[in-house]
């Protein structure tokens, strides 16, 4: 009916091991997502890029200054933002709480969402200035997000930018790029 002692002792023996064995493949998972994943990148409003890039035509320098010319393209200040919301624009609460910041002195310090590690140097001028690529090439599809992704949309890595780089006939010189 159940077997004997022996076949039941071996079967928890068996339970117990499998059962062991899924407790470490998921305490595996959790480990490997917190060690990996990215904090969230707060922003200081929820700025809509599709607004200001599709609806408005307005091109990435006119917020991100350097884009063409230096290492990183710059965040807009609230000196930019000020230059067309003195006024509220449109009917959204956020319009209206982007004005009435700006109004109340607030720097709106937007953060860093792509991040590069420290031993590599890359600048914006040598890509977007000179080489002309786009910035969706290594930024994904940020023009046609309505508020800022809390994550990059893109992950830029090594694998990521040599592949570029044989698929434009670049260097693939280490010292090209590595500090």
């Amino acid at each position: 009916m159940g077997g004997t002692a022996a076949d039941r002792g071996g079967f928890v023996r068996v339970r117990w091991v499998s059962g062991s064995f899924g407790v470490i493949l998921v305490a595996g998972i959790v480990i490997t997502v917190l060690v990996t994943a990215r904090p969230s990148v707060p922003q200081p409003v929820a700025f809509n890029h599709r607004k200001h890039t599709e609806e408005l035509g307005l091109n990435c320098e006119f917020c991100h200054v350097h884009v063409t010319k230096g290492a990183h393209a710059g965040l807009p200040d609230a000196q930019t933002c000020t230059m067309c919301h003195q006024a509220a624009q449109g009917t959204s609460a956020e319009a209206t709480r982007v004005t009435t910041l700006l109004a109340e002195g607030d720097p709106l310090t937007f953060k860093k969402l792509f991040r590069l590690e420290p031993h590599v140097f890359y600048t914006h001028r040598r890509h977007v200035g000179i080489a002309e690529l786009e910035c969706e090439n290594c930024h994904g599809a940020i023009a046609q997000t309505v508020r800022p992704p809390a994550r990059p949309l893109v992950t830029i890595d090594m694998d990521f930018c040599m592949d570029c780089h044989r698929e434009q006939g670049q260097t693939l010189d280490c010292n090209a790029c590595h500090r």
